[in-house]
This record gives C-alpha cells, structure tokens and sequence, in this order.
C-alpha cells in the first residue's frame, strides 16, 4: 500500500519498529510487532476528550476523522477479508460492524469477502433505533457513546436465518487493546441465543492490535486479524480540559434507516448518479454510522477521472492538535439532541466540491454543515429510484 496525503503523520521514528507521537498533552510510544503496512500509513494520533482515555489512535485508511482515497480503504478491507477467509471455520458466518467508526471499513470488510465468493449475513450495531425489534444491547466501555443496540433481521433481511444459528461470529472495529468490546458482543450474542460462547468461533478483524506494556485483559478463543501488531505507552505532561458526560443510552427516537442496521445477505450498492470532471478533487461525506454507500460513491466519482476523498461526521469529541488540525461542532445530523463533529474540513478546504450524503434525515435550512464552501446536499437514499 502506497498512500500520498495531505495530512504529514505527526509520528518520529525513533529506531526500527518503535515511534514516538508527541502531542499537546502526552507523550505516545510505541513499539511494533509485526507492520503489514508500516504504522504511518494507517494510523496518525489525537488526544481526545474522553478521561477513560486520553488519547485516539486516528486512522488515515478509515475514512472518519480524516479523509482517505477509497482506494486506500479497500485495499486494507481486502486484506483483513483475506485473513478471514483463510480461516478454517465451518458453517453460517454472521460479520459485526462496529458502529460508529467501523460501520465502512466492516461492511468493506464484507464486500471484499463477498467477492472472495464466500457467503453470511452482515450487520451493524447502532446508536439509532429503527422502530424494529431488538435483539440485544452491549457496552463499549472506552466510548463516549457507550451502549451499542442489534436489531433483530427480518426474514426478508436474513434469507438463511444467519443470526439464529451462526457457528462463526467475525467482529470488525477499526482497533483492538483488551478487546473487551468485542468479547462483550459476543457474550451478549451468545446469551441471546441460550448457548455458551465456546459454541462459536469468534474473531475479531481489526486494522490495529495494541497491548499496553502493563498488559490487556486475555482475549480468550478469539482470534485476531491484524494488518498491524504493537505495544504502546501514553504519559502524560499538560492538563486536559473535563471530559464531557458520557452518553449510557442509545437514541430513543425510532426514525432511523433499517439498512445495514438489520442485516444484508449481500453487500449494500451505491444509491447516487453524480457527475465528475476528470481532475476534479471531490470530498463524499458520510453522516455518522452511514458511511460504505458514500464510500462506494467516492470510488464510482474515481471512476470517472475525479480524486476523490471519503470521510464521515462523528460523535466523538477529539481535541484540535495531531492528526485533527480543524474542528465543527454541530448539532446531530438527526435531529437526535447529541453533538457532532466534523474534523479536518475548514473552511479554505482544498476540494472543488465537497457531497454531503444524508442518509434518512436532510439538513434543516439553518444548519451549520450548510456553511462549508462549496457544499452540496446529495437526496436521501432511499428517495431515489431503485
């Protein structure tokens, strides 16, 4: 993988295999393992505001914080895809996407598996009620928005009855330290079926796995896909600003897209018809957990001669400095009352155009997002003709 950015990692290398990330307010180190894909290219580093911990390992192929070509997104979901698939487990494959951050990166996760010619139903944990049944809830404990909800699929969602009797259980999230979230899906998967989790093979597929010096809770049976393996330490050396209150609850309000949030027995397409001038530099933003549909856009306006870029709004607060050089604060996209953010978007933004991909809510007249030069409101999803 070969990537040219607008963003310089704020990364030194301090000898082979080790880093050093000084920021404003700590000091990272970090000694790797093994590098797929060397440590500046897939990751740059944040402080965050969140007291659980300081700091945020941003990544530069994740399309969140910071834009990525989607051809650098592909190319690091078709290698966990590979991984996967060289797998020896049997039987039904049921893939989580970990919302928010994870929600593109897992579904392209699961499209590369796709065309790999393998088979099993994906789906996304969420934040954001549909109005359909709820299967199960579980805790990112290191999250500003903590609870995570899974819906119940449909029949119609799940053809094969996947979720009910899945033997191979692939978690996708963008890193792993204890990898106590991971285990909790799926201890609260399992719990929701009636059967111990030693009854699957459970695997988590991340970009990064790091194991703090002190040592990280055991990960059990899980098996790890990887394209980076280290260690790190965090020290700190200025004063944070508090910490907003952590979010306990998930939305209340039942109008979210059902989606990936219900399961697909085969990847989701690209939903838009947009033009592009060969050389144009074009930015699909993604909205929140809404994030591979703008991705494929991104990778169709590349298609046709643009460079293009994909990044997506968020929930989680990160301070100004390292990898976030510019920050907008907004209310939710959704109407749903929690803040959100747009990192590295300013206003003297280097792109000719800049797409804003809604996916079941329109900015009102007055929003914010509406101010960004050179902006454009793409129409719902699921207002366009099929």
């Amino acid at each position: 993988m070969s990537i040219t950015r607008p963003f310089q990692p704020h990364l030194i290398q301090t000898a082979p295999g080790r880093y050093e990330a000084r920021l404003s307010g700590g000091v990272l180190t970090m000694e790797m393992h093994r590098e797929e894909v060397p440590l500046p290219e897939l990751c740059d580093f944040a402080l965050r505001r969140n007291a659980r911990r300081r700091f945020l390992f941003v990544s530069r192929v994740l399309g969140r914080h910071m834009p990525t070509r989607p051809g650098h997104l592909r190319d690091a979901a078709a290698r966990l895809a590979r991984k996967i698939a060289a797998g020896n487990g049997r039987g039904p494959v049921l893939f989580f996407g970990m919302s928010e951050t994870a929600t593109t990166l897992a579904q392209a996760v699961y499209a590369a598996w796709h065309e790999l010619g393998c088979a099993g139903l994906y789906i996304e944990s969420t934040r954001r009620r549909t109005g359909g049944s709820i299967a199960f809830e579980f805790v990112e404990s290191h999250s500003h928005a903590s609870a995570h909800l899974v819906h119940l699929p449909s029949p119609e969602d799940d053809p094969e009855g996947v979720f009910q009797k899945a033997s191979r259980v692939v978690v996708v999230d963008d890193e792993a330290t204890t990898g106590r979230t991971a285990a909790g899906l799926a201890a609260a998967y399992a719990a929701w079926r009636g059967i111990p989790v030693e009854a699957m093979r459970v695997e988590l597929a991340v970009l990064a796995r790091w194991n703090p010096p002190q040592g990280a809770a055991p990960l059990g049976e899980v098996t790890i896909h990887t394209l980076l393996d280290g260690a790190f330490e965090f020290r700190e050396t200025g004063v944070f600003p508090e910490a907003p209150a952590q979010v306990a609850h998930a939305d209340v309000q039942s109008n979210a897209r059902c989606g990936a949030r219900h399961g697909l027995s085969r990847p989701q397409e690209m939903p838009w018809s947009v033009k592009a001038n060969p050389g144009e530099r074009i930015l699909v933003l993604g909205t929140g957990e809404f994030g591979y549909q703008p991705q494929l856009l991104a990778s169709a306006l590349e298609g046709q001669g643009a460079t293009a870029w994909v990044q997506a709004t968020t929930r989680s607060p990160v301070l100004t400095g390292g990898a976030i050089g510019h920050s907008r604060t907004f209310p939710s996209l959704t109407g749903e009352g929690h803040p959100e953010f747009l990192y590295n978007v300013p206003d003297d933004h280097p792109y000719d155009r800049v797409l804003l991909c809604c996916e079941d809510t329109l900015l009102p007249s007055d929003h914010p997002l509406r101010q960004v030069p050179r902006i454009e409101i793409l129409p719902l999803p699921d207002s366009l003709p099929s």
